[in-house]
Formats: C-alpha cells, structure tokens, sequence
C-alpha cells in the first residue's frame, strides 16, 4: 500500500493547512461561544473555503469541479477538522452529495446542480443529506419493510408527494438542496427495494424547517429537522431509479464513513498539538512535564492512535479509489477516528489539568466536538455489531 501524495498534491494540502491556521483556528471559539445555534454558522470561512474551491474537490471536472481522488479528499477532510470538525462536516455533506449526484444522477441532473456546487457565488451551494427520522437511526436500512424510514414518495401523475420528517439533518435550514430519501413501496425493506432518493431544493414548497439542534460541541456544524407536508416534487427529481435508494445508501455510506473517521483524525492531531505544545512549557518537578513518564506515555499513545487512524481511512479511501470499496473497512474507519479523537482529547484535558476545563484553552472544546462522533452516523456500538457479523460471513464463504 502507497498512500504518498505527488509534490502538486502535497502543495495543495499545505494550502489547505494554511487556509485553515490563519482563516479558521483564529475566529471559530467566537462562533462555538453563540448562544443561538443559527449563529454558530462560520459563513465568513465558508466563503473564504468557497473562494478556494475547496467545495468542489469531489465534482467531475467537465462540471467546474477538481475531481480529486478519495485519498486526496480525506486529507484536506482531516486538515480542516484539524481547525474546526463542525466546518469540515458541513463541507462533507456538500462534498458527499456532489459524489451522489455524480455516480447516480441524470444529465440533467448533473448539469443543474454540479454546476452550482463548483461555481463561486455569494454564499456557498450547501447540500443536506436527509436520511435519519425521529424513530430511526441504525435501522434505515432495514429488510423489515415496517422498520426504517417512514417518510413516504407517492406518484401521482408526474409528480412525487412527499409526506414524513428527518432529524438531525447537516445543513437543515441552510442548505440550497437536499438529497432525500423514502419509501416508495411499503411491502418492502431497504435491501428489497422499498427506497429510492430524491433531490429537493429547499425552495419546495411543502418543505418546511423545523428546530435546530442546540448542541454540546461540533457547534460551527448545524443540524435540524425537515418536514414535508405533501411536498410535490418532479418526476426528474429521482436520484438514480425508483427503488434504488439502498445503493445509493450503500454508496453514502462507502463514502461518508472513512470520511468520520479521518474528521475523528484531524481533532486528535488538534488535540496532540494543543497537550504537546503545552507539555514541553509546563514546568513541574523542575523539568517540563513532557520529561515525565505519564506525561510522556500519553503523548506517545496519541500519536500512535493518530497515526493508526488516518492509514486505516487512507486505506479505505485507496480502494475506493481502485474501485474497491468495502464497507466493513469503512465502519472501522469510523469507530477507530471517533474513538480516537476522544481518547486524544480527553487526554489533552488531563496534561493541562484545570487549564484544560478552562475555556481559555481550546482543549475542552476539541473534547465537546469530539464526543459526537460516537454516535451520530449510526452509534460504534452498531457499528462493532455489523463488523462482526461481515467478518463471520466473510469467513463462511471462504470455507
């Protein structure tokens, strides 16, 4: 396995490193300490990332976009969590969205909206990925067609009617579109067909913002729910056919997961930067603290976790860009960042003591944004499930 970039992709990660030590470490404590979570929105950034194009690094050339591979994407992924996870995972929803539109979407399709994902405009074209309900989270890709999902497409002339809501949906109420799905068939589960996508700009009507998530950390991210009250949409707006949308779901998944994972990286490396630099200053005993062996022990394990999360995520992302992708690979990514940045953080905390409680230190913020990780993008624990449970069938077809 070779996961070095070219000195031309290098180049570009260390644009991106500057962008985000002088554009974003500096300004996002000011938006993580707004009371109103509307507020919390970095659009100054956004548009300083916009301005580089950093939103269309997933979106084919012929549409404006730099086509970068999956290898190239996860790192500037990870050196902007390195700066804020809330910026990086509202520019991943976009970035993931334009990867959907580009494997499964029309012409037409294509031309609308990548377009307007690459282009420079006032304020950035944000995409919401609008999946999770009220009552389902790990199970929206359930075969029990009476589980899952419940916001349902019906077609009626040329026309879909969409009825249902989403919860805790990235870029609710900010975004210019959102992927959709729903159920068309009710006799069927996810695997079986029971589920296609749809792409609904937030102008429909029908589509209305409910609550915005007032949350403990991952602030500059915002989540809120959708609903939609017999929302009519174009036939033209399906995503891929109807009943396809478990593979797009899959295919979401293939992508977003290893990219969680190398988020989960960029706040671990934040947090070892914040407890290092700190540890070779602080003087107890009479020599930095960095000298002393539970110090020192603590310092090493983070950068070992580190370092073992981001070649698992470049390992993820190398077959999926080799055509390759393995979903298994991919929840692991997700558990090992997670688990990772919290371990980083908390440790961090430890090192500086009562000035890592402090919000004077920007360690109890890495430690807020790291905690969430865990659980949204379905929890590790059903995660650790699932991989087991591909591990024993990959074993019985082996045999």
């Amino acid at each position: 396995m070779e996961f070095t970039l070219s000195e031309e992709q290098l180049q570009y990660k260390d644009m991106v490193g500057q962008f985000v030590d002088e554009q974003v470490i500096p300004f996002i404590s000011e938006y993580d300490r707004k009371q109103n979570p509307k507020g919390s929105v970095p659009w100054l950034i956004l548009e300083k990332a916009m301005q580089l194009g950093l939103f269309g690094i997933s979106t084919p050339q012929e549409y404006g976009g730099s086509a970068l591979s999956n290898v190239e994407i996860l790192s500037i992924v990870e050196e902007l969590a390195r700066g804020d996870s809330g910026i990086a995972y509202t520019m991943l929803s976009t970035i993931t969205g334009a990867k959907l539109i580009s494997q499964f979407g029309t012409g037409e399709q294509k031309e609308k909206w990548l377009r307007r994902i690459s282009s420079e405009q006032t304020t950035p074209f944000l995409i919401g990925l609008a999946i999770s309900e009220p009552q389902s989270g790990c199970d929206n890709m359930s075969p029990d067609p009476n589980a899952g999902l419940l916001t349902t497409a019906e077609l009626v002339n040329d026309q879909y009617i969409l009825n249902g809501s989403k919860s805790y949906i990235t870029n609710a109420g900010i975004a210019n579109l959102y992927i959709v799905w729903a159920r068309t068939d009710k006799s069927k589960g996810a695997p079986q067909g029971g589920l296609s996508a749809f792409l609904v700009p937030a102008d429909t009507k029908g589509l209305t913002v409910g609550k915005i998530e007032d949350k403990m950390g991952n602030r500059l991210a915002q989540q809120g729910e959708l609903f939609f009250d017999n929302c009519a949409i174009p036939k033209g707006s399906l995503l891929s056919e109807e009943g396809q949308g478990f593979p797009v779901i899959l295919k979401f998944v293939e992508n977003r997961l290893p990219a969680v994972g190398a988020i989960g990286t960029g706040i671990a490396s934040a947090a070892f930067n914040v407890a290092y630099q700190y540890a070779k200053q602080r003087v107890q005993g009479g020599t930095q603290i960095i000298n002393h062996q539970a110090i020192a022990h603590k310092l090493s394990n983070m950068l070992m976790y580190t370092e073992a999360s981001r070649l698992l995520y470049q390992k993820a992302a190398a077959n999926q860009d080799q055509g390759k992708p393995e979903v298994m690979e991919a929840q692991m990514c997700k558990i090992m960042g997670s688990e990772t940045a919290v371990m980083a953080t908390n440790e961090t905390i430890q090192i500086l003591g009562c000035y890592g409680y402090s919000k004077e230190y920007p360690a109890e913020k890495l430690l807020r944004d790291a905690r969430v990780f865990t659980v949204c993008e379905n929890g590790n624990e059903f995660m650790r499930n699932k991989i087991i449970q591909r591990y024993q069938k990959k074993e019985e077809q082996s045999q």
